[in-house]
């Protein structure tokens, strides 16, 4: 009996090397088209994002989202890894240069410095928005754990008065309660005023504070809000408070409360002209909002004639915003 050889099976001829070679340039030209098509745009519009039209709100978007046009890095980099062209290396490095410039020294870790500095010439403030479902006694007994000098809260309701008075008033005997907006002192506040800026109710305190170690003229803002279509009276309001603090002649200043803004936010340049806001203690943005996941940081503590020691993001104790706490030197 015999056996049959099975059939031999076919073989496919061999790919040539040229095609394979017009294959992979093909696939290299279009990886570095793709890096230069998204890379260079994103620089160019990171760069000069005050000059993006706020057509439908978009300008108001993309300042606040600019902080994470990062995310956009690692696949221009994959990208590179396939095109491993010059213009590839284009596409990835112009992002990353711009974005390094603008963000990456205020991502920097600032440190803790609290202790080289005597109680008398220390001043600790906390500020919080606390949001509409909040518990006011809780909120603020947890700004005043903190160690806080000065608590600033915002979105103050009628409601709201009562606990927080309980609350802080032992502690901080002193203090001023205008619209929305509260300040609460260990030290005297030897005058104070509620500000418009620009709107017909208050939204904002300026009180000058007796520190051991002199006066600090503390403003307290709770701004309007802000929505794509929807934030001139945010503006006004900015626009406003960046002029009384430029023709406020007092050497220390403190800015703080909740300003709908995040510090790339156009409408916060001028502000920021005028005062500065420190690094966080343990570094990145310092993010406040939403308090489930932040995503931006809405709430900030500016300052000028004052050296940071400490800054850093608390809890949101049932707010939809995470409070902040910074300590500062009172140079003389």
């Amino acid at each position: 009996m015999s056996v049959m050889a099975p059939a031999a099976r076919p073989q496919r001829a061999p790919e040539s090397t040229g095609s394979t070679r017009r294959r992979v340039s093909l696939v290299r030209r279009r990886a570095t088209t793709l890096a230069l098509a998204v890379g260079v745009p994103l620089a160019l519009l990171t760069a000069a994002h005050a000059l993006v039209p706020d057509i439908l709100g978009l300008g108001l978007v993309w300042d606040n989202a600019l902080p994470w046009t990062w995310v956009v890095l690692p696949v221009l980099f994959l990208v590179l890894l396939v095109a491993r062209t010059p213009g590839a290396v284009i596409g990835l490095l112009a992002p990353t240069l711009v974005w390094a410039f603008l963000f990456g020294p205020g991502v920097v870790p600032m440190g803790d410095a609290r202790s080289a500095v005597p109680a008398e010439a220390s001043l600790t403030v906390a500020s919080q928005n606390l949001g509409p479902e909040g518990d006011p006694a809780v909120i603020a007994a947890s700004l005043q754990a903190s160690g806080a000098d000065l608590i600033a809260l915002q979105e103050i309701e009628d409601h709201d008065r009562e606990p927080l008075a309980a609350t802080l008033d032992e502690q901080y005997p002193y203090s001023v309660l205008t619209g929305t907006v509260g300040l609460w002192s260990r030290y005297p506040i030897a005058d104070s005023v509620g500000l418009k800026l620009g709107l017909d109710w208050y939204r904002a305190i300026n009180a000058v504070v007796d520190t051991p170690s002199g006066a600090v003229s503390v403003y307290v803002i709770h701004a309007d809000s802000a929505r794509p279509g929807a934030h001139a009276e945010r503006d006004v309001m900015l626009a406003e408070l960046a002029d009384t603090v430029a023709a406020n002649t007092r050497d220390r200043i403190v800015v703080m409360g909740d300003f709908n803004a995040s510090a790339s936010d156009r409408a916060l340049a001028a502000l920021q002209s005028e005062v500065s806001e420190p690094n966080q203690s343990e570094g990145g943005f310092g993010l406040t909002w939403p308090a489930g996941t932040p995503l931006m940081r809405l709430d900030h503590v500016f300052v000028r004639g004052m050296t940071a020691t400490h800054n850093a993001v608390g809890d949101a104790e049932g707010s939809d915003h995470h409070g902040i706490v910074s300590s500062f030197r009172l140079d003389r």
